[in-house]
């Protein structure tokens, strides 16, 4: 439906035209000023266009807002017959009449009183939060609604009352509420007391060393109830992860020492104050763990990507700061509003900012100063001038992108650029002296990993994954394959269990390689040890390249026989059958 636009006075610009077609209003009139007539509808001298004065007039009244003639609110207007959206709802359910208390004649309730009545008395009983008749009806009973409106009536905004349960988020708001108040109970059911829901700030900073004390040398804590509910919380913990007897009584020790030095018993403790347990050569991730569980931790640790982010941002124009900062704010905490956008890891936050904003460096030196001012010729030059042109085009459209979804620039320069192919690197043999050197290696945990991956060429991940569950009756499943355990593997495998088994006898860690750290939780060993594991010059992509490459030498290319063994697909099967024709293997004796 098209809507009409009111030509206006072509004298005074101001007013709509008297009469349509005339191009004229009264007040501009040729030979005028002329008269106008009443409006036809309320007779109002506030003459607007078409017989009607501007109150009557259909977009006349969309420049007007009124008060509410039964409650006197604010901010009515005329779609709703200049009464608010309460009001409106009243007059539906409730007769006219004398208001009891301020006697207007009103819509009133079964009490006999009006809605703004009402609403002032909610003020001396704000604990009422039960449904609106409820509340109204206990309103008459509980306050006296002539005393509560003896000193005049607060006026209010219209349309800004919002009754709980009148929608799905009212809903969703009571059922996270529900289950806060069931976890709160379930603390004060396992403690004995609540947290206080506030923390006591230090006035003045901790300077003691401690360097030189021992946790028999520091103070009790004056709650010694809530140190007992604490320590069974740790002893339960204790029995369910398979701690030993050493790690239970240094997490027993360090929620000592720590609700010893709290200035206020009961109060919540900052994550960054468990660092002074370090002093003590005690674990701080126990006691945290503890104090989470009982609902006792304000975690304040810094989020060392934000801060590095903003390290990295020194130097930029301002505006491509803040257009920077939209960009991590969203792939950092995701976007659940159109268009939706779920947080990216760490690594490919580090990455893509790593690749994007030394080539916005490039354009600040050139004399931009926003995001803005980049056109499509700038992003394709910056890519094809970049040492790694497959980085630069993934940094720059994931930045662009960003931008554009969240209105930050106009448009986006970087759509539809390809991105250029990765280049590939040929797989190369290792070195199997030093394979067979870990094989061989009295560390069971070395020589299992590395079976694993020079037998069966699994990744680091894999590795990571592995639960004791995978391994059975000779036979390894992993992302859905069941792979029958090679006879070297099988020994090395089974050693590694029993050393595990010998080592942490009670750890309740489901996965299959576990260290000293992992072993008192349920998480898998990082990167790092595995990297460590393997010592250097050899890393689990390594022997999993030779031992792929030594397979397809044998086979002659075979990339059926690549995929049946060790799930590659057809794309990454043509990696390794293109080296099988390169000269250097012509003279081996692939029959050996």
């Amino acid at each position: 439906m098209t809507r009409l636009v009111l030509s206006l006075c072509r004298v005074c610009g101001r007013l709509p035209e008297a009469i349509v077609n005339t191009g004229y209003c009264f007040g501009c009139w040729p030979g005028g000023p002329v008269t106008p007539p009443p409006c036809l509808l309320c007779g109002s001298l506030d003459y607007y266009n078409t017989g009607k004065c501007r109150r009557c007039h259909l977009y006349g009244a969309a420049e007007i807002v009124e008060s509410c003639p039964d409650c006197l609110a604010w901010g009515t207007v005329r779609k709703h017959k200049w009464y608010c959206l309460a009001c409106l709802g009243w007059r539906k359910r409730f007769p006219v009449a004398e208001c009891r208390c301020c006697s207007a004649t009103v819509p009133v309730n079964a009490a006999g009183y009006c809605r703004l009545c009402l609403a002032q008395a909610r003020f001396a009983d704000p604990a009422t939060r039960t449904t609106r008749r409820a509340r109204d009806a206990a309103l008459a009973d509980r306050v006296d609604i002539a005393e509560a409106n003896r000193h005049g009536q607060q006026l209010f905004l219209a349309n800004l009352v919002w009754h709980k349960g009148s929608s799905r988020a009212a809903v969703d708001a009571q059922q996270r509420r529900d289950r806060v108040r069931a976890r709160t109970a379930e603390i004060e059911q396992a403690t004995g007391r609540l947290a206080i829901p506030f923390e006591q700030p230090a006035l003045f900073p901790d300077l003691r060393d401690y360097s030189t004390l021992t946790p028999t040398d520091m103070p009790w804590p004056s709650d010694t109830a809530l140190l007992h509910m604490l320590w069974q919380l740790a002893d339960a913990r204790a029995e369910r992860l398979g701690w030993s007897w050493s790690v239970t009584e240094r997490t027993r020790t360090g929620l000592r020492v720590i609700l010893g030095l709290q200035p206020l018993p009961g109060t919540m403790i900052r994550t960054s104050h468990l660092e002074v347990l370090t002093e003590f050569s005690l674990v701080a991730k126990h006691v945290a763990a503890v104090l989470d569980e009982a609902g006792l931790l304000f975690d304040d640790k810094q989020n060392t990507l934000a801060a590095w982010f903003d390290r990295l941002l020194l130097g930029l124009p301002e505006a491509m700061i803040a257009e920077m900062r939209i960009w991590f704010d969203v792939v950092a905490h995701g976007r659940t509003d159109p268009p939706r956008c779920r947080p990216r890891a760490n690594v490919t936050i580090h990455c893509q900012a790593s690749w994007a904003v030394p080539i916005l460096r490039d354009w600040a030196a050139a004399g931009h100063t926003s995001l803005r001012e980049i056109a499509r010729e700038d992003v394709t030059a910056a890519i094809t001038g970049a040492e790694h042109p497959n980085r630069a085009a993934q940094g720059l459209r994931s930045v662009f992108r960003i931008l554009k979804q969240n209105h930050a620039i106009f448009a986006d320069p970087a759509a539809r650029i390809p991105v250029p192919a990765h280049p590939s690197r040929e797989p190369l043999p290792a070195n199997t002296a030093a394979i067979a050197a870990l094989l061989d290696t009295d560390n069971p945990a070395r020589a299992a990993v590395a079976a694993l991956a020079a037998f069966h060429a699994l990744r680091t991940g894999q590795i990571r994954a592995l639960q004791l569950t995978d391994v059975a009756a000779g036979r390894l499943r992993v992302e859905g394959r069941d792979i029958p355990l090679a006879e070297p593997v099988q020994q090395r495998v089974d050693a590694y269990i029993a050393y595990r088994n010998t080592r942490w006898p009670k750890t309740a860690n489901p996965h299959l390689f576990i260290n000293y750290r992992s072993a008192m939780e349920l998480r898998d060993v990082g990167v790092r040890w595995v990297k460590l594991l393997l010592g250097p010059g050899l890393t689990c992509r390594s022997i999993r390249e030779d031992r792929i490459l030594a397979e397809a030498l044998a086979s002659r290319g075979d990339p059926r026989r690549l995929h049946d063994m060790f799930g590659l697909s057809i794309h990454a099967s043509e990696r390794y059958t293109r080296v099988v024709d390169h000269p250097t293997f012509e003279d081996l004796d692939l029959e050996d």
